[in-house]
């Protein structure tokens, strides 16, 4: 028994895996970050989530400022700038008790149509991550079909993580022990307003809207009373303190999300201790492997996570099937998604709903009575 339940925590741990690793490896190759202090404050802030929440929360770099980071190549000094007001914003939202007002006024079709709009992305980027990986692919889905046979003794996602690491064991380069040369990178404050305008804009409403929104409401979907921590209030404030933090230190803004936990939960974390796991692998990849960190997690199998993140995709989507008898709530949640999907930008999807489900409110209470 207890060592089930170790296999289910070690499972859980990496569960989101396939949104952490790739875009950190295009930070680090793309944007200069150095990955021990990368992953170290991953680490860090997984540790200290577990800790406070009692759950497994999951810690991702922010989307929209990451994506707009890689492809416009901005170096460290202008991204921590934007991840120190990123903090103070949210810390703002928090202390202030903006939050807890301004989440009262999401309607559940907007809630679940960021559900359902960000787990068809993640199946999407699934699709875009098969090219040239059809063999991988065809050997993480049998794997996955035979761990979900017998779901009773092993974790689905635990074959694909030993088989997957293994094979990035094979192929990674000679591993070279000890952290990567830390060189401490001074936020650029003068240039807070491009900062502002090109990075924390754009990111703004998703981070209210899946962050912390989605997260909540999916936290208490998954955990129940366990999850009484997790709060309008809390999940601002814990991602403000760390992102002023990492930003002060160099590292890349960082957030919570509704998917990564639904990847947590789904594929085995039922406590704090997947989230002490990965943490503490994280800070371990970051001090004892940080200058072969790149090395050794690109050559994971990129098939491995395309299926790992169309799994995740469909379960976070699954999340608006409660909502399937409320015709008004169901037609926001699909034009959310479906903005958001056709955008790539949930923030669109986001905006899109408010206003439909204003919209469909408001002709509800015109229509005639008794009609």
């Amino acid at each position: 028994m207890v060592a089930r339940k170790i296999l289910w925590d070690i499972s859980g741990a990496f569960g989101d895996i396939g949104v952490l690793i790739p875009i950190a490896i295009a930070l680090v190759g793309n944007n200069g970050f150095n990955p021990t202090v990368l992953f170290a404050m991953a680490g860090v802030f997984y540790l200290v989530s577990a800790a406070y929440y009692r759950i497994t929360m999951p810690v991702q770099p922010l989307k929209a400022m990451a994506a707009i980071a890689i492809a416009s190549g901005l170096g460290v000094d202008v991204i921590s700038v934007a991840g120190i007001m990123m903090g103070l914003i949210l810390l703002g939202l928090s202390l202030s008790g903006l939050s807890e007002r301004m989440g009262m006024f999401f309607p559940i079709g907007v809630i679940r149509g960021i559900q359902l709009g960000l787990g068809a992305i993640l199946i999407k980027t699934s699709f875009q991550m098969i090219h040239g990986q059809a063999g991988y692919v065809v050997v993480a889905a049998v794997l996955l079909g035979a761990a979900f046979s017998l779901k009773k003794w092993i974790p689905p996602l635990l074959p694909i993580l030993l088989v997957g690491l293994t094979l990035a064991y094979v192929d990674s380069p000679a591993v070279i022990m000890g952290p990567a040369p830390i060189t401490l990178t001074f936020p650029a404050f003068h240039k807070t307003w491009e900062a502002l305008g090109l990075l924390v804009l754009p990111q703004l409403a998703l981070s209210f809207g899946n962050a912390i929104v989605a997260t909540e409401n999916t936290a208490r979907l998954l955990y129940g009373r366990r999850a009484s921590r997790v709060t309008l209030k809390s999940i601002p404030f814990g991602m403000g303190m760390a992102n002023i933090a990492i930003g002060l230190l160099g590292g890349m803004p960082m957030c919570h999300g509704s998917g990564g936990l639904t990847a947590h939960a789904k594929l085995g974390a039922t406590s704090a201790r997947s989230g002490y796991i990965i943490g503490g692998a994280l800070v371990i990849l970051a001090l004892a492997f940080g200058r072969s960190a790149l090395g050794m997690i690109s050559a994971f199998p990129t098939g491995f996570l395309a299926v790992l993140l169309f799994y995740v995709g469909a379960s976070h989507a699954g999340f608006a099937w409660d909502i399937r008898q409320d015709r008004k709530e169901i037609l926001v949640a699909c034009g959310t998604a479906i903005v958001g999907l056709a955008t790539s930008n949930l923030t669109y999807g986001f905006l899109f709903g408010i206003v439909l489900h204003k919209a469909l409110t408001l002709r509800a209470a015109r229509a005639p009575v008794g009609l």
